[in-house]
């Protein structure tokens, strides 16, 4: 059982660097794909789901809000002390990238309203088109998202997991 997890955790390790390396071109692959997709008339209705994705972005904004202001009231705090001794990268790279997902909920939101704005688009191509690149963003959020609360994550466990202190007799 043991060794399954190793497996696993390697694995998890694995996709979360090819993450960090390749991000944006991931999220382009998947944009791309969605608008032709859509081209293919296999995926209907994206505008129509413009609510919900606001909505989902908003969540976000809000949740990376959140964190970012935690993060920042933590800054002097004994924990961020040893956390910069155990890696001092992690604060800074949590920092950005809930920096970076604002800013991708921001732009979803910002291409949500001009699509929902756009008049009924009749030429299949442009329409792929404007998805493909809707989609890029809503990608980058949304996979984004799932690694800043990995990240988040990390940050807690490896909180936990430092030395106790011994106890004054």
């Amino acid at each position: 059982m043991s060794e399954q997890r190793t497996r696993l955790t390697n694995l998890l390790h694995k996709l979360e660097d090819i993450w960090v390396k390749y991000n944006i071109i991931i999220c382009i692959i998947l944009g791309v794909l969605t608008g032709v997709l859509s081209y293919l008339n296999w995926i209907v209705n994206l505008k129509s789901n413009g609510s919900n994705i606001i909505t989902f972005a908003s969540i976000v904004i809000g949740v990376m809000g959140v964190f970012l202001s935690l993060l920042i009231s933590l800054q002097g705090s004994p924990v961020f002390s040893r956390l910069n001794e155990y890696s001092p990268n992690l604060q800074k790279k949590i920092y950005t990238n809930l920096r970076t997902q604002i800013y991708y909920a921001l732009i979803v939101v910002i291409c949500s309203i001009i699509v929902n704005s756009l008049p009924d688009i009749c030429n299949q191509i442009v329409k792929a088109v404007i998805d493909g690149v809707w989609f890029i963003f809503i990608w980058l959020m949304t996979l984004g998202s799932f690694y800043s609360v990995k990240l988040i994550t990390d940050l807690i466990v490896k909180n936990f997991n430092n030395p106790t202190r011994n106890r004054r007799q």
